[in-house]
């Protein structure tokens, strides 16, 4: 099967903050025969052949002409070869919705990310125009994978009526995964985020609810964002806090290791692939109850959810984590116990047989 898929994740170019994406679009292309990707991307970006059957093609367009430059190549592309699959995110929807009625092509849409929710919608005019350009364009597809329950119920409620596969983004955790559960820093016990420092993910309600903790405690926090600079004015006056920046993937994994306790503090989240690198690494959890935490986590089976917001709530059960080495050593063991069980692959496999059913192959 020949896959022509449309996608926002530069990643797949490579580089050090890539994490795991090529591989798995290396694991999809083989799994469906040929992997061809357009990626939305500025002129700096060049063509990656990561295999035989896995070509990453940037636009190298601006931003306004992205979903034009898409369309333009998707079409240069079909002339070459004959396509079984059209695949896109959902924000390229617009651009997948118009190459369906073009090419003839089955159109299946990944629903990453609770676009549709007031966190991320706001007041911003230009989000709500792509809100409704994106609700018009995604009922002309034919099957839907999304990352949690919740979004194929938005999507039901939406009127809907095509295949919906929930499957969470297959991610791979070899590189974090730890043999047992262990207190790492009995006597000063590290907390870990890694993440965008941006609105959404909340980050100054850890700093804030940490500072009033009191102890021989550290809090890591990795990632770059918008919000950067006033995360650390905000936490300039406790020394416990570190800033780590942006790490590569590679670096990742002993950082997990050497962490305690992971706390997720998001306003929303569709999956939250670092809490299975945190889960892998055998950290005690601590995350808000979005969509995605309750994809991973059960209903507080391998971590602790507190509800979204909830300063109150993260100050309880983090002192509770920090001053308790048994019940470190508790939830440890239960992120420990579901990382052992996810299985990536299983996840690759079940995209690709609802893929063959779309396509109808």
């Amino acid at each position: 099967m020949r896959v022509l898929m449309i996608s926002l994740d530069r990643g797949l170019f490579g580089g050090g903050a890539s994490g795991d994406v090529v591989a798995r679009h290396k694991q999809y292309a083989d799994a469906a025969g040929e992997l061809d990707v357009i990626v939305f991307a500025p002129p700096k970006y060049e063509e990656k052949i990561w295999a035989e059957n896995l070509r990453v093609i940037p636009t190298r367009s601006e931003k306004l002409a992205h979903f034009r430059k898409a369309q333009e190549m998707a079409e240069k592309l079909t002339r070459e070869k004959k396509y079984d699959l059209l695949v896109t995110q959902e924000f390229a929807a617009p651009a997948g919705a118009r190459l369906k009625k073009r090419l003839k092509l089955p159109w299946l849409v990944n629903v990453h990310s609770m676009f549709f929710t007031w966190q991320w919608l706001g007041f911003n005019p230009v989000a709500w125009y792509m809100f409704f350009l994106v609700r018009k364009s995604i009922k002309l597809a034919d099957g839907f994978r999304v990352n949690n329950q919740d979004i194929r119920d938005k999507l039901i409620a939406w009127g809907i009526a095509k295949p919906i596969l929930v499957q969470p983004t297959p991610i791979d955790i070899e590189k974090f995964k730890t043999q047992k559960s262990k207190v790492k820093n009995e006597e000063a016990p590290i907390v870990l985020y890694v993440g965008r420092l941006e609105p959404e993910k909340n980050v100054a309600m850890l700093i804030q609810t940490f500072k009033q903790i009191k102890g021989d405690f550290q809090l890591q926090i990795v990632g770059k964002g918008s919000l950067e600079r006033d995360l650390k004015r905000l936490a300039a006056d406790d020394l416990r806090i570190e800033f780590l920046g942006a790490r590569s993937f590679e670096e990742l994994p002993e950082i997990y290791q050497c962490a305690d306790i992971f706390v997720l503090p998001s306003n929303t989240e569709s999956f939250g692939q670092v809490l299975l690198q945190a889960a892998a690494s055998a950290c005690a959890i601590i995350a808000t109850n979005t969509a995605g935490a309750k994809t991973i986590l059960g209903d507080s089976e391998y971590g602790l959810l507190v509800g979204v917001g909830s300063a109150s709530d993260l100050k309880k059960w983090l002192g509770s984590l920090l001053a308790k080495r048994f019940e470190r050593e508790y939830w440890s063991a239960k992120a420990l116990e579901m990382a052992k069980n996810y299985d990536a692959a299983a996840g690759v496999l079940r995209t690709i047989m609802f893929w063959k059913e779309v396509a109808k192959k």
